[in-house]
């Protein structure tokens, strides 16, 4: 800082040098005033207006705006539900005013985009009503007790203007809770965000339930459940036991957890509609049912969580930023979704929530999931990434899951990295770089990016391997790589319960073959099964749903399942298939070197 000594001087000179040192001071200061008084400032209320009629009403607050026209769009999309929804079809009401009240007339540039003419005007306000009446965790929803919303649905983009802050006021019954993923402020029916990206990222939810805080790292995290009451203190206690942990394995990667508050969001109630989970920036959303068992929510809980690194933050160069107008093609899902579906198992383990040998097992079964679809030998995983727009909620009946694919490489990538590193380094560090040098410089990564990093953990050269298993479509050496752990692979032929479709670990059916049986079934896919002849699957883990369609091979049974926001009924015979099934077994005598891999591989 500069500073300047005034010596005795005449009055008039003295008088003369103080005025123009007043001009400076001004001069100096008057751009700074100016310039945090022309940028654009944006609030937004949200109204829990009619009850009974579902609606919200939305005000959008504009001030300092210095341009001639203003465009201002909702988003048509909620990143990691891969469906165009179209929110502003649940918009009506829509109307812009300037101070005084002169309604202004804005024309429709684009859907969901409007354009207002802003010449000789500095403020705007934008009102209109918004039906919530789905149940979904990419969807908004008021109830009697509660409302649920997520940023996507209600909250404009004043174009060019991304990156500004803006403030989030609540206007809810009396009595009501808010619970949000976005910035407090000391009044509890104010919040904030940095940014228009994080703003649309964010749930809240209005109303009735239960919320416990807990610690991890010194951050609060916090477990909303509703309905209140529906989700014992027990079961509570169990579940945020497993939840710390998981924060804490996830977090040791990473060198610790990348946000100040982290809010889990569960809706003890049926889904009205095909989301039932959604993963934000520092927060989730899903919905379960009443007599779910804590033991059983891990594995979609561990999944959810790792995505606050995996697609939150490191993200395909493609959705960076996002574009929430259209459709955004990546052919790199198999990473933001497989890895994720990696680490979830990779995580549980090392939480130590289940031994090594689930683990293995687990892998072994993403291989035979793999390996018995048909359509893996012509679709490719970078293939089915990009295509995932024609079908996520519905997938077309000759297809693959990017999901169990990516989760299936991201296994042959770690013990390929430890192989070719003696053990230093594995996944992690993949993941390490890619958070440190793409999502903390601001930037997304290509498939290229993505061979380099490998590249230069290695010392090795690993375009082949993506050129033949990631956008080809040969079947990985699974043998040779996972010797390099001391295993083998063994393939056996096994009969399967066969309901004419395929079905994940969870009952989900994932696709229906052409010419299958199950059109006859009226089986679809994205249907989930929740019981067979009355056996309810829900608190019996991953896979039992196999074991009790074993149980019934040849029989007529009733499975009732869940399409979207209903269950029904279904009469179906059990046949049986034919597969080749996987296991992943010790080798008879491993050597020193691959002990000292599997036990990098498998380290805690």
């Amino acid at each position: 800082m500069r500073t300047v000594s005034l010596k005795r001087t005449p009055l008039i000179r003295r008088r003369a040098l103080i005025c123009c040192l007043a001009c400076c001071v001004t001069v100096l200061w008057a751009p700074a005033g100016a310039a945090q008084g022309g940028r654009l400032e944006i609030e937004y209320t949200v109204k829990v207006a009619d009850i009974p009629g579902q609606l919200f009403h939305v005000t959008t607050d504009i001030r300092n705006i210095k341009q001639p026209a203003l465009e201002l769009s909702l988003p048509a999309w909620s990143p990691g539900w891969y469906v165009i929804e179209n929110y502003a079809k649940n918009i009506s009401r829509f109307r812009v005013t300037e101070p005084g009240g002169r309604q202004l007339r804005p024309a429709l540039a684009r859907k969901q985009t409007w354009r207002i003419d802003t010449r000789g005007i500095s403020r705007i306000t934008v009102e209109f009503d918004y039906r919530a009446n789905v149940l979904a965790a990419h969807q908004a929803r008021i109830a009697p007790d509660f409302a649920f919303f997520t940023g996507t649905q209600l909250f404009l983009l004043p174009e060019g203007h991304r990156s500004r802050p803006s403030v989030v006021r609540l206007d809810v019954p009396s009595g009501w809770r808010v619970a949000s993923g976005l910035d407090e402020t000391a009044d509890p029916t104010v919040f904030t965000a940095p940014d228009y990206d994080t703003l649309v990222d964010q749930p809240t939810l209005m109303g009735q339930f239960d919320v416990t805080r807990f610690m991890v790292e010194g951050k609060p995290h916090d477990l909303v459940a509703n309905p209140a009451g529906v989700f014992s203190a027990e079961k509570t206690s169990t579940l945020i036991g497993h939840l710390t942990k998981l924060a804490e394995t996830q977090g040791r990667i990473f060198g610790g957890l990348p946000y100040r508050k982290f809010v889990y969001f569960y809706f003890f109630r049926p889904a009205e509609a095909g989301a039932t989970v959604l993963e934000h920036q520092n927060t989730y959303v899903a919905l379960a049912r009443a007599e779910a068992q804590p033991d059983d929510m891990v594995a979609q809980a561990s999944h959810e969580f790792f995505h606050v690194w995996n697609v939150k933050r490191i993200r395909p160069v493609q959705m960076w930023p996002y574009d929430y107008a259209r459709e955004n093609e990546t052919p790199l899902l198999w990473v933001s979704e497989g890895f994720t579906n990696y680490y979830a198992a990779l995580a549980r383990y090392r939480a130590g929530l289940r031994d090594g040998r689930s683990f293995v097992d687990e892998v072994a079964r993403a291989i035979a999931e793999v390996e018995g679809n048909e359509a893996r030998r012509y679709i490719s995983a970078a293939d089915a990434s990009t295509s995932t727009w024609i079908g996520y909620n519905n997938p077309p009946p000759f297809s693959i899951s990017y999901y169990t694919q990516g989760r299936n490489l991201a296994a042959l990538l770690d013990l390929s990295i430890r192989h070719d590193t003696r053990g230093a380094s594995g996944l992690d560090d993949v993941m390490r770089t890619l958070f440190t040098d793409f999502y903390q410089r601001g930037r997304g990564f290509s498939t290229e990016d993505l061979i380099r990093v490998i590249n230069r953990i290695t010392r090795s050269s690993y375009e082949d391997f993506f050129r033949r298993y990631v956008s080809g479509t040969d079947v990985p050496p699974y043998e040779t790589i996972f010797g390099y752990a001391g295993y083998q692979v063994e393939r056996s032929t096994r009969k399967f319960p066969n309901l004419g479709a395929n079905l994940n670990e969870m009952g989900r059916v994932t696709s229906v073959p052409p010419g299958s049986d199950a059109g006859a079934a009226r089986l679809q896919p994205g249907d989930l099964i929740l019981s067979i002849d009355g056996q309810t699957l829900e608190g019996q883990g991953g896979g039992a749903v196999f074991r009790l369609l074993n149980e019934k091979s040849g029989q007529n049974i009733r499975l009732r399942i869940r399409r979207g926001g209903e269950e029904r009924e279904l009469a179906i015979a059990v046949g049986s298939v034919e597969l080749v099934n996987y296991r992943i077994v010790d080798a008879k005598s491993p050597t020193p070197e691959q002990l000292k891999i599997r036990e990098s591989w498998l380290k805690r």
